[in-house]
């Protein structure tokens, strides 16, 4: 009996949520940190979802969600010519347009999936949008068999007698994606994985656990879970509402699982959710606390995260020219 055919996913899949986003605009209105760090939540008032004009401090730094995905198309295109050379047709994934650009929306927001039509899982398509967004335009997986294994990652020198590139299809298209001067910088970082925004993942994630120990989030959390129960929902925090169990048969993880009614339960639940993060300024401290953060690993980590950003401005020129426009964006 052979081996199962093995996955190579071209992707970091995140071992955390995220709670960023990634290209929402420019800059946080400055009160809102500051009331955040006088250990109060802003007025309940103030609209989140994700704020008018505000973001994350990451946003500056990375390409738009549409590049991430114009370098995964070219990416996916040349490893095909290139495994095509070999003579191995290989399928490639779709990179489908993000229907909802705003699906991670602002930290601890339900507004944009609509709780009162969708609940906490959103409209058609919202989280495999979240998923994009959070993995930068990647695609779920790119599936190689078996037995092409080798002449993708260069394990082998020849395929059926065919030279392999060197460091396989996989390495052909790094080179063509980071160009010479790209390679140099992957050296200087020393950042050998095939996507080089890990770094901005990272950051993301160690502001997130950030957020998550800071006592006047926590409290907001306290807060929360109190007025929930007043509506007659008992959890203890955020997290434990949107991972119930009950709801998880509504969303679909895979393209041919389709997603499930939202139930008149799950409803209910999201909507008093939504409405207790607003009356006790959840939504409005955990985005200031996070942007605080953020900034604070940027100013830590600037020089490196620069290098990350030219190599990926590399790899958004090279992507036009590999889908046949060069210096068009597409």
């Amino acid at each position: 009996m052979g081996r199962p055919a093995r996955s190579l996913l071209l992707t970091v899949l995140l071992g955390a949520v995220l709670l960023g986003s990634v290209g929402v605009a420019t800059g946080l209105p400055g009160r809102l940190v500051a009331e955040a760090w006088k250990g109060r939540p802003p007025a309940a008032s103030v609209s989140v979802g994700p704020l008018p004009g505000a973001t994350l401090p990451i946003a500056d730094w990375e390409p738009t969600l549409d590049q991430y995905q114009r370098i995964q198309r070219a990416r996916l295109l040349a490893t095909r010519r290139c495994m095509a050379r070999l003579g191995i047709d290989l399928p490639m994934p779709p990179v489908r347009p993000v229907r909802h650009p705003g699906a991670t929306g602002a930290v601890h927001a339900l507004g944009d999936r609509d709780p009162a039509r969708f609940g906490y899982r959103g409209p058609e398509g919202y989280q495999d949008d979240v998923f994009t967004a959070m993995v930068r335009g990647l695609t779920k997986a790119l599936v190689v068999p078996e037995p092409f294994i080798g002449a993708f990652d260069g394990s082998v020198d020849t395929f059926r007698g065919v030279p392999v590139p060197s460091g396989g299809c996989e390495g052909e298209v790094r080179g063509l994606l980071d160009t010479p001067a790209g390679v140099a910088l992957r050296a200087s970082i020393r950042d050998e994985r095939v996507v080089p925004w890990t770094a901005f993942a990272e950051l993301e994630q160690a502001a997130t656990a950030r957020v998550e120990s800071d006592d006047r989030f926590r409290r907001a959390q306290a807060d929360w879970s109190r007025c929930m129960r007043r509506a007659g929902h008992r959890y203890a925090d955020t997290t434990a509402a949107e991972g119930d169990g009950r709801w998880a048969t509504s969303v679909s993880v895979t393209d041919e699982e389709p997603e499930r009614p939202v139930s008149a339960q799950e409803i209910a639940t999201a909507v008093a959710d939504d409405r207790c993060r607003t009356e006790v300024g959840l939504k409005a401290l955990a985005f200031a606390l996070l942007a605080d953060y953020q900034g604070e690993l940027i100013r830590h980590d600037g020089a490196r995260l620069k290098q990350v950003r030219r190599l990926l401005d590399l790899q958004v020129a090279s992507a036009a020219a590999i889908l046949g426009e060069p210096g068009a964006e597409r």
